[in-house]
């Protein structure tokens, strides 16, 4: 027997639609790590971590002994830079940094390699998943939980700023422009290119990752703490091409900070004068000029680098082993 099936005139067919495979890759990774408890607990780790050293660093620089002139007598005052404000976080911000890009290299650049550890390479290749959505998928899914990361880091300097100006006399609230500014400058930047190399070299080196993470970990304790620290104090200056383009920002923060720089005149008499004064200069709006865009183009050229380790990628095991 033969069963013919009739539409009407007004029916129209309807197509089931697949999502698109970059979009199943996403979706993938972000299942994974969402079902990954130890993902979350650093997550919580780290921002308990954050919150612990902006806690500790809130007054980064105090100043006791700045003597005065009060109708011929001399007055010993004492003030504090926040370490929330422009100036505090100019001191701090690359130190916090630091703790965000040790952790991660672990979070994005394994999410190729990832599949040849485990022996699940060959069963996906199988699939009709374009090589490129495979690459890029696993990227941007990484990517977007290192965002996630970085948005820890805001939300520390921002939380513990507003719970130190409730609880700690003259503390001032954190400038949420100011703060936002070098966020995205130092911390967004800085995200973006340890995620984008890490991930690049991994995927171009997959025998090799211990060893890229290493390398990035390492290069980056000695361009953001290192580095500042052998070039002695405040008043030697580096480089004006370096202080643009140091990805780590320790050198960016020290070229920045002259600008910040507390000097009292004759006309402050009171200690209440001199936190005023103080306050008028750590909440500067810093001199984007010279550093900004450099930082944002490092970021984006990271991203050529993945775009290398997408063409470059081979389906074939044999080829990547």
């Amino acid at each position: 027997m033969t069963i013919t099936a009739l539409t009407g005139t007004g029916q129209q067919t309807q197509t089931i639609k697949r999502p698109h495979p970059l979009a199943r890759v996403i979706a993938w990774e972000l299942r994974r790590f969402r079902a990954s408890r130890l993902f979350w607990f650093q997550a919580l780790g780290l921002f308990g971590f954050l919150l612990l050293m902006t806690w500790a660093l809130h007054a980064p620089d105090n100043f006791s002994s700045a003597r005065v002139s009060n109708g011929g007598s001399g007055e010993s005052l004492s003030g504090f830079v926040a370490g929330t404000s422009a100036g505090g976080l100019l001191r701090t911000l690359p130190t916090v940094l630091v703790v965000l890009a040790l952790l991660l290299p672990f979070v994005t650049a394994d999410g190729v390699t990832r599949d040849l550890s485990r022996r699940t390479h060959e069963l996906l290749m199988t699939t009709a998943l374009p090589s490129w959505a495979y690459v890029w998928g696993r990227y941007l899914a990484g990517l977007v939980m290192s965002l996630g990361l970085a948005l820890l880091l805001l939300a520390s300097i921002l939380g513990m700023g507003w719970l130190l100006h409730l609880t700690v006399t003259d503390y001032p609230a954190p400038e949420i422009g100011t703060v936002l500014l070098l966020w995205v400058g130092m911390v967004v930047s800085a995200t973006v290119l340890v995620s984008s190399f890490g991930f690049a070299l991994s995927t171009l080196l997959p025998r090799l990752s211990t060893l890229v993470k290493v390398v990035i970990m390492v290069a980056w304790i000695v361009g953001a703490l290192v580095i500042p620290l052998g070039l002695g104090g405040d008043t030697t200056l580096p480089p004006a091409w370096y202080v643009n383009w140091d990805p780590t920002s320790g050198i960016t923060a020290r070229g920045l900070l002259p600008s910040y720089a507390i000097n009292p005149g004759p006309s402050i008499t009171s200690e209440a004068q001199f936190q005023q004064f103080i306050l008028t200069v750590e909440n500067k709006m810093p001199d984007l000029a010279g550093w900004f865009a450099p930082h944002l183009l490092l970021a984006g050229a990271s991203l050529v680098l993945v775009l290398v380790a997408a063409l470059a990628f081979k389906r074939s095991r044999d080829v990547l082993s």
